[in-house]
């Protein structure tokens, strides 16, 4: 991050330097979809988050090391933009406003740490426990602060994290706990004690709620004003510009009265929900921000085909992303093949696994007939995330026909491999030379290969 010969390197220590490194790193880390931003350090500059332009395709963040009207101040300032491959279309690369709080909240953070690691204490034990403790809370006390202040909120966000990280580690009657919390900011309210303690102190509070059915509502202030069965909540509908793992439809819902939804799952998982979808979401020990419609817009564009109307293609691409939505949040794994040409079926399947194989067997041809009747787009969407989880891969053509579930991939293309990809990530690459290759690992991650090589990974 920092040139060998930068003067900030001179001027902080190794500790500082590998924080600065780390938090810096957050911006990728929270903003998957964004291009890898190259630092640039100069003289002081006020840190916070910029518009480059009025078109608003660049984000310029900017952090303070050390004060204002020190010389031997510096800034160290990078331009963020969405990411885009090479050769890209019709993918917009309009920046949103919730990606230019999140830039501005991680510069501010920046600076104010880097100030409190300057003035702190000579104690060689204090300084190493601090700056572990910041490395690891970073990201999270950005996102919780993003949440507070674009709800409106007057609680503190970051305790209620801190509480469901612990309940995930604990469990009742030999049961993982799940939780679900409603946070309102249209609701104050003074009476009561403030959330998420006691309840989450006590026994009995803690296995009450499962996030899916049922939730605490709890008020801008921070204080329980009710517990509500979710899907007796009146709250207006889904669309099909909602995203969301379809078993937290009822929280998705809700979480269009301008509430913020919060899902603790038995994998330990927290999900956060506003506007109706799936906005935040902390796995593996990573935040992360989902900005659903750049993401099918990559995906789209790479799916597009002369002989298909885009329009289609979109709506196919979408049910794609749903289903894979679904597939990584309980965590099955699966694997999506988008062919631009459907012809080259026989390039990539094995025999016999491909529907109306002649070598297919009689059980298969039969439901090959059920699954005829559908195109992905048509398909129910709990039945597409029930084939796409059967061993071996789901292929389809961009007009959304459905060519084979459970295939084997053997393709003729094996692209650039290294040996030690597993055996999914070896037929996604493969098949990635013939279309796109949408891979669902069990563990959640999903990754999108284009020719033979990775394209992105979400």
């Amino acid at each position: 991050m920092l040139r060998a010969n930068s003067r900030l390197r001179h001027k902080l220590g190794p500790a500082e330097i590998d924080l600065l490194t780390h938090i810096a790193g957050s911006v990728e880390r929270i903003l998957p979809h964004v291009e890898r931003p190259k630092w640039t350090e100069e003289a002081w500059r006020e840190p916070g988050s910029f518009w480059n332009g009025n078109d608003r395709r660049e984000i310029r963040v900017t952090i303070g090391i050390g004060k204002k009207d020190n010389l031997n101040s510096r800034s160290l300032t990078c331009l963020i933009r969405r990411r885009q491959a090479s050769g890209a279309r019709a993918v917009s690369r309009t920046l949103d406003t919730r990606e230019y709080d999140i830039c501005k909240k991680i510069a501010l953070r920046i600076t104010d740490v880097m100030a409190l690691i300057a003035s702190g204490t000579p104690d060689q034990l204090t300084f190493e426990s601090t700056i572990t403790a910041i490395r690891g809370s970073f990201d999270e006390s950005v996102i919780a602060e993003h949440i507070r202040s674009h709800h409106g909120l007057e609680m503190a966000v970051s305790s209620v994290f801190g509480a469901l990280h612990t309940l995930s580690e604990q469990t009742y009657e030999n049961k993982a706990l799940v939780f679900g919390c409603i946070l309102d900011p249209s609701k104050t309210s003074q009476n009561g004690s403030q959330f998420p303690e006691p309840f989450l102190g006590s026994k009995k509070y803690k296995a009450l709620s499962d996030g899916f059915k049922t939730a605490y509502h709890v008020a801008k202030t921070g204080t329980v004003i009710d517990f509500v069965e979710l899907q007796r909540v009146s709250a207006p509908n889904l669309t099909e510009r909602h995203f969301f793992p379809d078993w937290t439809e009822p929280m998705a819902r809700i979480s269009r009265q301008a509430k913020c939804g919060i899902t603790l799952t038995r994998q330990g998982d927290l999900l956060v929900f506003d506007e109706g979808t799936l906005r935040f979401t902390y796995r593996y020990g990573s935040w992360r921000y989902w900005n659903h419609s750049h993401l099918i817009n990559l995906l789209r564009d790479r799916a597009r085909a002369q002989r298909v109307r885009p329009e289609v293609v979109g709506t196919v691409i979408g049910s794609i992303y749903r289903a894979a939505l679904d597939v990584s949040f309980r965590r099955s794994g699966g694997l999506f093949v988008i062919l631009h040409n459907q012809n080259q079926i026989r390039h990539i399947v094995r025999e016999g696994d491909a529907i109306g194989d002649r070598r297919r067997i009689q059980s298969d041809r039969e439901f090959d007939r059920v699954v005829e009747a559908h195109k992905m787009q048509s398909l129910p969407r709990a039945v597409a995330v029930e084939l796409a989880s059967l061993d071996g891969a789901m292929v389809l053509a961009n007009s959304g026909k459905i060519l084979a579930y459970g295939a084997i991939l053997q393709p003729k293309k094996v692209g650039r491999l290294r040996g030690s990809e597993g055996s999914r990530t070896k037929a996604a690459i493969g098949a990635s030379n013939y279309g796109l290759a949408l891979k669902i690992s069990s563990d959640g991650d999903m990754t999108v290969y284009y020719k033979g090589e990775e394209f992105f990974r979400m």
